[in-house]
């Protein structure tokens, strides 16, 4: 066998080859060839990752459980109660148009994603109510974006730059990098917040009362 060693990152990993050139196609050119001695040396070396055990080391865990501030934590729980009526709200929408009621309608929608239930909104009024399909397809468009903003707060990792709440994901997502917390503002999150509730009250408007209104006799 032939080997090669490879810093991946921070840490020599070992690949072996075969003699023959068969596999000299996987040889790329950040790897150097090594003697099967170093190569033994090198997979029984114990994995110490200077950037993990950076990060273990640095206390963000600790800073974590003291941040985002109270004010912070009153936003985040703000957005996290408009979302929630969105989600409620787009169910009660879809059993509506499916002509389901509310316990049929939770087997069919209970576990369904935010992503997935506005799928199935736009496929409902599509097939139930086509002159309200653009009015779905943007409401749906701004339901995902607010989403998207909405993780960032809730389900990243809050910590402080410069005396600043910012988050970030801390964690290795990807093992070559890690993403740089943001400094957040509470008029941000209020903002994101006021744009929910403004999907709130459009999806009522657009959707829901023409709907209600089509089934007047």
């Amino acid at each position: 066998m032939k080997y090669y060693k490879k810093l991946i990152p921070e840490k020599w990993q070992v690949f072996a080859f075969e003699e023959d050139g068969s596999q000299d196609s996987y040889v790329i050119e950040d790897m150097i060839a090594i003697s099967p001695e170093e190569a033994e040396i090198i997979a029984q070396t114990p994995p110490q990752d200077p950037l993990v055990l950076d990060i273990l080391r640095s206390g963000s865990t600790e800073r974590n459980w003291s941040w985002p501030p109270k004010a912070y934590q009153e936003a985040i729980g703000q957005i996290s109660v408009c979302s929630s009526s969105i989600e409620v709200l787009i169910r009660t929408v879809i059993w509506h148009i499916a002509g389901l009621d509310s316990i049929t309608g939770r087997a069919f929608t209970g576990k369904a994603r935010i992503n997935e239930l506005t799928e199935m909104l736009k496929a409902l009024i599509e097939s139930k109510a086509p002159q309200l399909k653009d009015d779905a397809v943007e409401i749906s468009s701004r339901i995902k974006d607010v989403f998207a903003r909405r993780a960032v707060y809730v389900h990243q990792v809050w910590t402080m730059i410069d005396g600043a709440p910012a988050v970030g994901k801390l964690f290795i997502e990807r093992y070559e990098r890690l993403e740089k917390p943001k400094p957040v503002s509470l008029s941000e999150m209020y903002k994101l917040a006021d744009d929910m509730n403004q999907i709130q009250s459009d999806l009522m408007v657009s959707i829901l009362t023409p709907l209600l209104s089509s089934n007047t006799p």
